[in-house]
């Protein structure tokens, strides 16, 4: 299953990688059909590209914190920082969302949909801070079969 999950990773981030080239292609061909909104174009690619760098930050430290939890090392210092920044990059990239929602011109439709992803962005970001928090205290739970095993190794 670790293998199908870390494949499953490794396809969003090549897709990720392919989404920032994309956003800069259309965004040159939008330019030049919508000449008014040319000024928008750096704000919106950079904020697109920074997003998608996010992104590829969540997904290797993903990546990373998968082969923690395989090999039983879950509740090591180190994995248990990365959650800590895997959540910061969420929120990163949630406030990147939120920004481009007042930037950006287009439909209601893509209001809305920038407002969605700003909600799955914020929920995502406090449900990984709460279980970065329930890791923590069940790594420092002295008698949690967890801390039972670190000491035994």
């Amino acid at each position: 299953m670790v293998d199908v999950t870390r494949a499953a990773l490794v396809l969003l981030f090549l897709g990720t990688i392919l989404g920032q080239v994309v956003v800069v292609r259309v965004a040159q061909s939008m330019a030049e059909a919508y000449p008014e909104f040319v000024d928008l174009q750096v704000p919106l690619v950079s904020a697109a590209i920074s997003f998608g760098v996010c992104m590829e930050v969540v997904l290797v430290l993903g990546g990373v914190l998968l082969g923690s939890a395989r090999d039983g090392c879950i509740l090591e210092p180190i994995p248990l920082r990365l959650t800590g920044i895997m959540a910061g990059t969420l929120a990163v990239a949630t406030a990147i969302v939120m920004v481009t929602l007042f930037v950006i011109p287009g439909p209601p439709a893509l209001g809305l949909l920038l407002i969605g992803g700003a909600l799955v962005g914020l929920i995502s970001t406090l449900v990984l801070l709460a279980l970065r928090s329930r890791l923590h205290r069940t790594a420092l739970e002295p008698s949690s079969a967890f801390s039972e095993a670190r000491r035994n190794r």
